[in-house]
């Protein structure tokens, strides 16, 4: 399994020595997972937003809690009381360099292959990723706008394989914008072509329509086990994503 990890400034340049563990508890503003057509008996569409529901109720399991999975928060080192405390500038340590996330960008998924998991209890899938929008970064990553990369995602290889793990993928690729907080895995070429949403896949933002932000996985995380710790949901639009990027490099660039 590729883990996400807590990275200091200039991408990576020391490995933080606590690996974090398979999801994070959290309780943020209530997601969206969705069911594709012909998966369960009411045969939801995944590409209708009113078809993007918690599919607890025994017809199916939506992405979000196929990638929640158990939720060990005691494994973690560290993690984000709030969305914009996980954002790339943002340090996570008084007087330290180390940060959640190396790039918070904006876009769509456009296709998914089965990927090489690194353990055999896991499975993954490599998603492209286009990207319309690098909302902040650790160091200039804007050439990625307009390109694609690709994003590692595991899960619990418990989950039926050719069930949940297949159409997971397939309800990513019906939603339409979406926001990662990711990090880069594997080689370091410039810009790094490979990336892992941070937090284990929890930071990942569906953006709507109108530009809100629900967080579907880190919702279904807290549905798991609502008694741990989570962060606070202080960023719900596109618009305060990008105020709380701004605010952040400011203070960043004043502190030095």
């Amino acid at each position: 399994m590729r883990r996400s990890t807590l990275v200091p400034a200039g991408l990576i340049t020391n490995v933080l020595k606590a690996v974090l563990a398979v999801g994070l508890s959290v309780g943020l503003t209530t997601g969206c997972a969705a069911g594709t057509p012909g998966a369960g008996p009411d045969d939801a569409d995944p590409a209708n937003p009113a078809d993007r529901a918690d599919r607890s109720d025994g017809t199916g399991t939506g992405f979000a809690e196929v990638l929640a999975g158990p939720a060990p928060t005691a494994d973690y080192a560290w993690y984000p009381e709030t969305v914009s405390a996980a954002l790339p500038s943002v340090r996570y340590a008084d007087g330290g360099e180390a940060h959640a996330s190396e790039l918070a960008a904006v876009g769509r998924f456009t296709s998914w292959a089965a990927g090489e998991p690194g353990h055999p209890s896991m499975e993954e899938i490599d998603l492209t990723f286009a990207v319309d929008e690098v909302v902040e970064s650790l160091g200039d990553l804007t050439m990625l706008e307009g390109t694609t990369v690709t994003v590692h995602v595991a899960v619990d290889g418990s989950a039926d394989s050719d069930t949940d793990t297949d159409r997971m993928a397939e309800e990513l690729l019906a939603l339409d914008d979406v926001v990662l907080f990711l990090n880069h895995v594997g080689p370091e070429p410039w810009p790094p072509p490979e990336w892992v949403v941070v937090f284990d896949n929890t930071f990942l933002g569906d953006v709507h329509d109108d530009g809100t932000i629900t967080w579907p996985v880190a919702e279904a995380i807290a549905a798991n086990n609502p008694a741990d710790s989570h962060p606070e949901a202080d960023v719900t639009t596109l618009d305060e994503l990008r105020a709380a990027a701004g605010a952040a490099s400011e203070a960043a660039a004043t502190a030095g």
